[in-house]
């Protein structure tokens, strides 16, 4: 490029550089070194690492020395080390020689029938009461006597191990058990022991003394009515003994002069007599029928005297002077109780066929329960029951005098009466509730918390803990039972089989043992026997 002079201004010669400025041969090649070895290293390291994986297998190494050593004796089927797999080796836990499956309790290996196999620490302690009576009482969930889940133990590989599945254990107990079938049922009054009165002739209600809820006692006089019916009876009984008293002293006087009488006087005068005596027996029960009662031997009454009593016959003298008439008929109460029902007032007419008056004795309750058709053979006269109110306020109880020979086309249940032997006195007529059957109860029935059982296919199983867990070198095992159960509350059930009082049972958590049992029974087999 060539240069242009600029006039007035001279050229001006440029400034050379230093020496000491200009970068030296050595300073570049470590400014090239410093760019270079950070990439070094990392090459390096992929190459230390490709020579390490061609060489290893890819296999990461182990962070403890005996790691490669606990993976090589870990029991994969199980969950615990293989070494002290107790289903895997044998001769760590033997078992004891199979028992054949016990019909009497249908479970097996039964612990009733072979205390020997009862994991408590003492002796075994058997059942205070005959469990196999129990059972076929009720209609109970049977085993599979071909089952071989039972077989099996659960292990852990420590205690921390059975604190982390949150595994809870209690001891087989005794206690009171009642077992109970439950049916509706509806509180009555004794049929026999209600009625339903009306007059017996027809005419006009005068007087009426009780009203709806009143107690009554036997022969209160409930209601006087005014019936022409009455006076009738009354007018013809006094006439039938006037009439008799008249025949039979003429008889008397005849046969006192029988001699100078012909025969057929004699018996004329008897023939009367006798008719006279009809009569008064005619007239007497139709007062009877009436509701009266009148005294014996009436043909010896003086009619005039008699007839004043006759006049207010039933009558209590608190109502005499309210009314001069001679037809009055008293209605009284047959029994003591209460007033149901009034369906008259004063000055109504009625006739005998109305029904006026309700009354029932209420200390005498039926219960009527209806058992369902399948519980029916439960049953039996002389069973006691215990029965309380929806609301859980009115308690009572009985027993069984009848249960009815046909189901209910409808409801397919089966009735049964109660006669209520106890009672509150808040208990009422119509009042709805639950009755419990009693089938059986049992003072030391053996009894586990409602959280032990676990079922299955084949039926349902507890599972025991071993009587060495906690013996030095002992193994962390949970022994299968089959069970049978009984009766039932919220917390606790029975056991018919299957358990020994004292023995230690899995409560809470005991899914977990189910769980790790039905797996092992798959057959997955063990992992350290894999090549």
């Amino acid at each position: 490029m060539s240069h242009v002079a600029t006039p007035g201004v001279r050229d001006v010669p440029a400034s050379p550089v230093p020496a000491s400025t200009r970068p030296s041969r050595a300073g570049k090649l470590l400014a090239w070194l410093a760019h270079a070895i950070p990439n070094l290293i990392v090459f390096a390291l992929l190459a230390a690492v490709a020579w390490w994986g061609h060489h290893s297998d890819w296999k990461m190494p182990s962070l403890h020395a005996d790691t490669a050593a606990v993976e090589d004796d870990w029991c994969s089927e199980h969950l615990v080390p293989e070494s002290q797999c107790v289903e895997c080796n044998a001769d760590l836990m033997p078992k004891p020689k199979p028992k054949c499956f016990c019909k009497l309790h249908g479970v097996a290996e039964c612990v009733i029938c072979n205390p020997e196999l009862a994991q408590s620490k003492g002796p075994a302690v058997l059942p205070k009461y005959d469990t196999a009576a129990a059972i076929p009482l009720l209609k109970r969930r049977e085993n599979n006597s071909l089952s071989t889940v039972h077989l099996g133990r659960v292990q852990f590989a420590s205690d921390e191990a059975v604190e982390k599945v949150g595994l809870d254990v209690d001891i087989v107990g005794e206690q009171p058990m009642t077992e109970v079938i439950t049916a509706n049922g509806e509180v009555s009054f004794d049929p026999t022991s209600v009625a339903h009165l009306s007059s017996k002739a027809g005419g006009s209600v005068m007087i009426v003394n009780k009203r709806i809820g009143d107690e009554v006692k036997a022969g209160d006089v409930l209601a006087l009515v005014d019936a022409a019916a009455v006076g009738q009876a009354k007018s013809e009984l006094l006439q039938s003994i006037v009439q008799l008293q008249l025949r039979k002293a003429h008889y008397d006087r005849i046969t006192r002069a029988s001699a100078a009488l012909p025969g057929r006087s004699i018996l004329e005068a008897e023939a009367t007599m006798k008719e006279a005596e009809i009569n008064l027996v005619s007239a007497r029960q139709a007062l009877t029928n009436l509701g009266f009662t009148l005294p014996s031997e009436l043909e010896k009454q003086d009619a005039k005297a008699f007839a004043e009593e006759l006049h207010y016959l039933g009558v209590p003298k608190e109502h005499r002077e309210a009314t001069a008439s001679n037809n009055l008929l008293p209605i009284r109460a047959p029994f003591a109780g209460v007033l149901l029902e009034n369906e008259v007032v004063a000055g109504e007419v009625i006739d005998s066929t109305d029904k006026l008056f309700t009354i029932a004795d209420a200390s005498r309750l039926w219960l009527a329960l209806n058992v369902r058709q399948e519980d029916g053979a439960h049953i039996r006269p002389g069973q006691r029951v215990e029965f309380a109110t929806d609301d859980g306020m009115q308690h009572a109880a009985g027993t069984i005098n009848w249960i009815s020979p046909t189901v209910d086309e409808k409801s397919r249940t089966l009735q049964v009466r109660v006669m209520l032997e106890e009672r509150s006195d808040a208990l009422r007529d119509k009042a709805y509730g639950t009755g419990r059957i009693i089938i059986r109860h049992e003072e030391q029935a053996i009894v586990v918390p409602l959280t032990a059982i676990q079922a299955t296919s084949d039926g349902n199983l507890i599972f025991i803990r071993d009587r060495g867990y906690f013996e030095p070198g002992g193994y962390k095992v949970f022994h299968v039972r089959q069970v049978r159960l009984g009766a039932k509350t919220d917390t606790h059930v029975e056991l018919l089989a299957g358990a020994l009082p004292g023995e230690v049972v899995a409560t809470k958590g005991s899914n977990v043992l189910l769980s790790q049992l039905l797996r092992s029974s798959l057959g997955a087999g063990c992992g350290c026997h894999q090549e």
